[in-house]
């Protein structure tokens, strides 16, 4: 016996559910792909800073590193005179 509600069988009506399913279930998973990709994009930016970060950070110490050698060398100059 097949039943049917509003000119559709039992059996379409699962076809249809289940097309439904799917679909929700592809946008689902494309969703998570792109907040996968933003995250990592993110990370990378982070990385790219922090790297940036270090190495201005090392300049300045060995900038300053070798600034003060120069004036104990002018002092040191200065003393021996």
């Amino acid at each position: 016996m097949d039943f049917s509600i509003g000119g559709l069988s039992t059996m379409a009506i699962q076809q249809l559910q289940l097309t439904d399913t799917l679909r929700d279930e592809q946008t689902f998973f494309t969703m998570a792909a792109q907040e996968m990709k933003h995250q990592w994009e993110t990370w990378k930016i982070l990385q790219d800073t922090q790297t940036e970060i270090y190495k201005v950070q090392q300049e300045v110490t060995l900038h300053r590193a070798k600034s003060q050698d120069k004036l104990f060398n002018k002092w040191d100059d200065y003393i021996k005179g």
